[in-house]
């Protein structure tokens, strides 16, 4: 068993070795290609008619892209500097958002992109407020509080401060603000500088200090939770959010979900492609590998964010699968001894929660089901992943003890043992031997499924990696951070599990 170990350990090595290599390769062989190949954006309107276009899921850019070009393809990303990354190395021919976005990604990335045409459509940001009693206050209060800083200089000062030449960053104190008057809770999408994004392990930003400072003139406390952009109205509209920023844009079709402030900041929609005239060198290529690297761990202390959501994770998934085989192995035990009504519906329980995908009762937990915003996130997500683990090892365990020969429960039955002892003592054992192998897997299809969270304000590891690549765009050193990671997590629960085996079964000794 010993040299089975070693070998294996010896493959998995081989294994990441063979991946680095073909990455390696892969980024050779683009460089190769964008050198020798000349572009074929076209740069005007027209074309983009009937080509390809990225925009972030759920925003005004994809609303307007489907109006307005109605027989181009239209691509969703999660995130407007993952739209940006694929337009920039050829993926997609245009992309749409709003100007100073693309901006602050050309700042980032050596002005790699470039702006199509004339603007499409002005636009105002603003901040969501839910329709409740609670906003009933405080919305005309936040448009006062508009309307006086504007008089006074104050806004000009936030705005040169996060929208000027180089950004003035502050952080700011959330838990000494006064909450006489009750808790705000802000949802923001932190992938979104400068409006809203993390700096230092804090939330920070331009609408990040506009609320902040309204609290702390108004004597309310402030619960600022990072959620994917797409959440945050549903979120908003179901009330587990008060209220959302991030440069959202006042549309009238939001308006008929949600209230808006008074418009805060002015802007304008554009169409951008490929910058061709961009021209890079070998040298140049590592140059960047290496900044890459050092902005992605070392500045503003980014491997916190890394090390934050990786003990996230792990919560999640260790919670999970303790409390799941917990929950397994009781289904398991009312299956065998209940009636047959019961027997139903355990059978009805596995057949649900098997047949909805894990992202759907994830959204259905947190949206309806626990829609009040007293209860962690991370806990709805343990209760939506230790139902869905529950259901699948239960079934594992049914078929492992299933199989056990009748004989060997006559047998034990004819030495006087009970049902329940030998269960315990002689069938039991034998089938936690042969279900592990398939426990194994689905602990791992667990811990990956955890990757989902980010969609209901969870910073697990896949969030921060969104948050890290949203800041610094750099895409190819965050995701192959976070793959690493998630091998070594698999890989050590799967030693483990295989040191367990080595314990119980005694062929295997």
């Amino acid at each position: 068993m010993e040299k089975s170990f070693k070998k294996n350990r010896i493959a998995d090595m081989l294994i990441i070795a063979i991946i680095a290599i073909l990455f390696v390769a892969i980024i050779f062989f683009n460089f190769s290609k964008n050198r020798k190949e000349k572009s074929q954006s076209i740069e005007s309107v027209e074309d983009a008619a009937k080509s390809t276009i990225a925009v972030l899921t759920g925003s005004s850019a994809e609303q307007l892209a489907r109006n307005l070009f109605k027989e181009a393809e239209i691509k969703t990303y999660n995130l407007n500097s993952d739209a940006m990354y694929a337009v920039e190395i050829g993926n997609e021919k245009y992309g749409m958002a709003l100007k100073f976005a693309v901006d602050d990604y050309n700042k980032k990335r050596d002005n790699a992109l470039m702006l199509v045409g004339d603007s499409l459509r002005d636009a105002e940001t603003g901040i969501f407020f839910a329709r409740s009693e609670k906003n009933k206050k405080i919305l005309p209060q936040f448009n006062e509080f508009l309307a006086e800083i504007k008089a006074n200089d104050e806004f000009k000062k936030i705005d040169d401060r996060w929208f000027g030449g180089e950004e003035d960053i502050i952080t700011f104190d959330f838990e000494s603000l006064d909450d006489t008057n009750g808790t705000i809770v802000f949802a923001i999408d932190a992938t979104y500088p400068p409006y809203a994004y993390v700096y230092n392990n804090s939330f920070v930003g331009f609408d990040v200090e506009l609320v902040y400072r309204f609290c702390e003139k108004y004597r309310y406390g402030l619960d600022v939770r990072a959620v994917d952009f797409s959440g945050m109205l549903p979120g908003i509209k179901s009330g587990m959010f008060d209220i959302g920023g991030g440069g959202n844009t006042i549309t009238e079709e939001r308006k008929k979900s949600v209230d808006f402030s008074d418009p805060i900041k002015a802007n304008q929609m554009f169409l951008y492609t490929k910058n061709d005239n961009k021209k890079e060198s070998f040298s140049d290529l590592i140059f960047k590998i290496k900044e890459s690297i050092y902005i992605t761990f070392v500045e503003e202390n980014r491997y916190e964010l890394f090390l934050k959501g990786l003990r996230t994770t792990i919560f999640m998934s260790f919670a999970s699968i303790i409390l799941g085989t917990i929950l397994s192995f009781a289904i398991c035990v009312l299956r065998l001894v209940s009636g047959s009504i019961v027997n139903k519906i355990c059978d009805i329980y596995v057949s649900v929660l098997q047949g909805v995908p894990i992202v759907v009762l994830l959204l259905l937990f947190y949206y309806i089901i626990f829609k009040s915003n007293a209860i962690p996130a991370e806990y709805i997500a343990i209760v939506a992943f230790t139902l869905n683990f529950s259901a699948y090892v239960s079934e594992i365990l049914m078929s492992a003890i299933r199989s056990i020969d009748v004989g060997q429960w006559e047998a034990s039955y004819a030495l006087g043992f009970g049902y329940i002892h030998t269960f315990l003592r002689f069938v039991f054992p034998q089938s936690l031997v042969s279900s592990i192998p398939v426990y194994k897997g689905e602990i791992i299809s667990l811990i990956k499924s955890t990757a989902i969270v980010g969609y209901i304000a969870v910073q697990d590891l896949t969030k921060m990696s969104d948050i890290i690549r949203s800041r610094t765009f750099e895409p190819f050193v965050p995701i192959i951070t976070v793959a690493l990671m998630y091998y070594i997590f698999a890989f050590v629960i799967t030693y483990i599990l295989n040191r367990f085996v080595l314990k119980v079964d005694w062929k295997k000794r």
